[in-house]
């Protein structure tokens, strides 16, 4: 049998644990709700424990498993296998590598959850065996990544890949940041929600609340956003297309800055809209490449690995330690 590893995308509210060989073949998986506003203690035993079921739903012995990848959300440092700062999860210089090792007595590689998520697209996904990759994730949040030369390249202090704080609009709107017109603060679903919301707030109607109501659902998810749509609500149609009008200058400026052989476009909206969020963007994006590309040299494409993305990416990272 080949070497096995697990690989986990832990979230804020949602984790998910594979097993799967060194060719990204899953073998078996386990998702839970994430246990919030608790002990990082009880956290990371939730994490060895979907671990566990992971191998049991592989049928292996967690003996077979050879180290464990894991993409934690907010800012890590990789080398000490901290969590600096994760504040959906409310933690704050946890030793996550060492916690979780010495629970399953096995090694564990740690990344930043957008990061790795990119890396499993490059690993197994969209952009398998491409030298130059920026992956640009689009949910509550924004950020991205970049593969460079075949590698994850993680910068000079292990910031790199902070697109979701690049400024396009110095007047905008207060990003979470607290800095103004970030690109965070403009396209990503939560800005989204904020100006669905506002508009409906003035008198114009929406099917977002009614559809967010029936589904007794307290945020504008993407499957809210994707049933609006398909429902044709004016609201959430223009809001969308503001986001993508802005999410395609920043993968227009992206291609000028690195010249990439593709920029993936991922997360929970991307994934649940695919060809109909993206296309908009590349159109955009490409009209203001400098350097004109005829050829089609450049490709910006959806993930494809869907759910899955975060957890062979952490596959890939432990693989490749």
């Amino acid at each position: 049998m080949s070497k096995l590893y697990a690989g986990v995308d832990l979230g804020g509210t949602s984790m998910i644990a594979v097993i799967a060989d060194r060719r990204g073949k899953i073998l078996g998986s386990s998702d839970c709700a994430t246990i919030r506003e608790v002990n990082p203690s009880e956290t990371i035993a939730q994490i060895a424990e979907q671990i566990l079921l992971a191998a049991k739903d592989a049928s292996i012995k967690p003996s077979k498993i050879e180290s464990i990848g894991i993409g934690a959300p907010g800012a890590v440092s990789p080398k000490e296998g901290i969590v600096v700062r994760a504040p959906n999860l409310g933690w704050t210089d946890v030793p996550l590598s060492t916690l979780l090792g010495n629970r399953l007595k096995k090694k564990v590689v740690l990344g930043n959850d957008v990061q790795v998520a990119i890396l499993g697209e490059h690993a197994f996904g969209v952009a398998k065996g491409l030298d130059r990759v920026v992956g640009i994730w689009v949910g509550t949040g924004i950020g991205g990544g970049l593969i460079i030369n075949g590698k994850l390249d993680p910068g000079a202090r292990g910031a790199a890949g902070e697109i979701g704080h690049m400024v396009l609009k110095e007047d905008g709107p207060v990003c979470g940041c607290g800095r103004t017109g970030c690109v965070e603060a403009l396209a990503s679903r939560t800005s989204m929600e904020r100006d669905v919301l506002a508009a409906s707030g003035k008198g114009k109607k929406s099917a977002v609340l009614q559809i967010m109501k029936e589904r007794k659902k307290t945020r504008m998810t993407s499957s809210v956003m994707d049933r609006a749509l398909k429902a044709g609500d004016p609201i959430m149609m223009d809001v969308l297309s503001k986001a993508q009008h802005y999410l395609g200058l920043l993968a227009g400026n992206v291609v000028n800055l690195l010249d990439p052989e593709m920029v993936v476009i991922g997360g929970g909206v991307a994934q649940r809209l695919g060809e109909d969020f993206v296309g908009p963007i590349r159109d955009l994006a490409r009209s203001r490449f400098l350097k004109p590309d005829t050829e089609g040299q450049i490709r910006i494409e959806h993930s494809i690995l869907g759910d899955y993305s975060g957890a062979l990416g952490a596959v890939s990272l432990a693989r490749d330690a």
